[in-house]
């Protein structure tokens, strides 16, 4: 009897230990969740995240993968964190048997370009990610195949574009077709930009969608922001850009979004037209709404920034015109709010009256500067920048460094 009872409290206390063990456990997976091992081909590369890509954690923890090259040839692969969210939170890349080692913060973010790896050859690595507050940091780790030679970005884009000397349409008509990309010739040299219905200018960059407007003479390349700022903003009373509440509140979004990518975003000029002709006409509103010849050279004032807004000429030279166009890539349904360009079109008494997009794609100038509408931002990348991608929306272009 006695041997029974001591069974009894033995087996219930084992229970015990056992229920205790798996609520710890459960415990250390909830604060430590990673996915199984995931493997993923991309060319000649086998990316083999042997603890997954994905991972959320209070605690200092190692997602270990290899990079497998299949192929007889070097080729070379980059790697860079998505979709962090984190506070105060560090991490340590390191190629085991190997030389690479990287300590940063952690964010979203390139963490290294352009990897080397021979032919038939794997290579394993190591990112160890330490939280100093303790808080719960996730995100996702992405490894992918590099440029195969120095091109840069604007020669990618040129190479996946079918470029045309013309427009198919003319200026006055709103482009809803596909009219690729434009070359053109001016006292700059040569630059490009994209027309109507475009699929695949799509650009991933700090984690945020963009869309290529064209390629500047320098080789620099513009992209515009596919969605609008969170607030809205009114330009001002000033008609001069620099002086307006947008310029302000482009250069927060800027210090809090950008600022990080610096390297990579070029200091540009952004064009405010502010010329009037002899009868005090302003030049652009001649130019664009009178003659319907838009052109993408300044003559107006140049703004040199590394943040700022399309011009009225850009718009429609994307494909926008005086009337409705859902079909051109500057338009997006998922924007609610008319927006400014930096382009002056009229002045109607004492108010000052810029160009602006409105929800339906069409260009207009009905809307008083003292007006709060949306805000798109504009940027320009570097000539010495290499991409990987397609441009296509499920395959975006993202950005390598080559130097």
């Amino acid at each position: 009897m006695r041997f029974r009872y001591k069974s009894g409290l033995m087996l219930i206390f084992l229970l015990i230990v056992t229920c205790a063990t798996l609520i710890v456990s459960y415990k250390v997976y909830k604060e430590n969740f990673y996915k199984e091992a995931v493997v993923v081909v991309d060319g000649d590369l086998t990316i083999n995240y042997l603890d997954g890509n994905k991972f959320k954690s209070k605690k200092d923890l190692t997602l270990n993968f290899s990079v497998t090259n299949n192929g007889s040839e070097e080729a070379s692969f980059y790697i860079k964190l998505a979709n962090i969210n984190a506070d105060d939170t560090t991490y340590e890349l390191k190629e085991v048997d190997g030389t690479l080692e990287i300590d940063n913060k952690l964010a979203s973010s390139i963490v290294s370009n352009q990897l080397l790896i021979e032919g038939n050859t794997t290579k394993t690595y190591k990112l160890e990610i330490k939280p100093k507050k303790r808080t719960e940091y996730s995100g996702e780790l992405m490894v992918a195949l590099g440029s195969k030679n120095n091109a840069t970005f604007g020669d990618i884009i040129i190479d996946n574009s079918n470029i045309k000397k013309n427009p198919t349409t003319k200026f006055n008509t709103s482009a809803v077709e596909n009219e690729g990309l434009i070359k053109v010739k001016n006292d700059e040299g040569t630059s490009y930009y994209f027309r109507g219905n475009i699929v695949n200018n799509y650009v991933s960059f700090a984690d945020l969608t963009w869309r290529i407007v064209g390629i500047n003479s320098d080789g620099s390349v513009k992209l515009v922001l596919d969605s609008l700022l969170a607030d809205k903003y009114s330009y001002g009373e000033s008609s001069e850009y620099n002086n307006s509440n947008i310029s302000q509140a482009l250069n927060s979004f800027y210090n809090n979004s950008l600022n990080k990518y610096s390297e990579v975003i070029a200091v540009h000029y952004f064009c405010n037209d502010l010329l009037k002709d002899d009868d005090g006409s302003y030049a652009a509103y001649l130019r664009i709404s009178k003659n319907f010849i838009p052109n993408n050279m300044c003559l107006g004032t140049k703004i040199s920034s590394n943040i700022g807004l399309l011009t009225a000429d850009e718009v429609v030279l994307a494909g926008a015109s005086e009337t409705e166009n859902t079909a051109y890539y500057l338009y997006n349904p998922e924007i609610k709010d008319n927006y400014y360009t930096m382009t002056s079109a009229v002045m109607k008494n004492t108010s000052y009256y810029p160009y602006i997009v409105k929800t339906n794609g069409a260009i207009a100038y009905d809307s008083a500067s003292t007006n709060t509408l949306g805000v798109r931002p504009v940027i320009n990348i570097i000539k010495n920048i290499s991409a990987n991608g397609d441009g296509t929306k499920e395959n975006p272009y993202i950005l390598m460094d080559i130097s």
